[in-house]
């Protein structure tokens, strides 16, 4: 079980269960409504927008991707360093 204290001190994407822990400490899910989008910046590709279409993880922008399930949605926006700027 991911604790956070943990999280706030590493500074990293975590994800448990259908939450999506932000380096910055805030907590969110992925919205599942066509209006509402988590909004990511990635330094070389700019922001990108991310939402749940059809059950499926899909992040949206400068190209856009889909992702099996909210762990390796986490695991992208770590490698990319991705900033969050919070829900559109």
């Amino acid at each position: 079980m991911i604790k956070l204290k943990d999280l706030l001190s590493e500074g990293k994407w975590k994800a448990q269960g259908k939450y999506l822990y932000t380096p910055t400490g805030e907590v969110t899910s992925i919205p599942t409504s066509p209006r509402e989008h988590i909004v990511v910046d990635i330094r070389r590709d700019g922001q990108f927008l991310i939402n749940k279409v059809n059950n499926k993880l899909y992040m949206s922008g400068r190209y856009d991707r889909k992702f099996k399930n909210i762990q390796d949605l986490a695991k992208f926006l770590q490698s990319q360093k991705a900033k969050y700027i919070g829900i559109d």
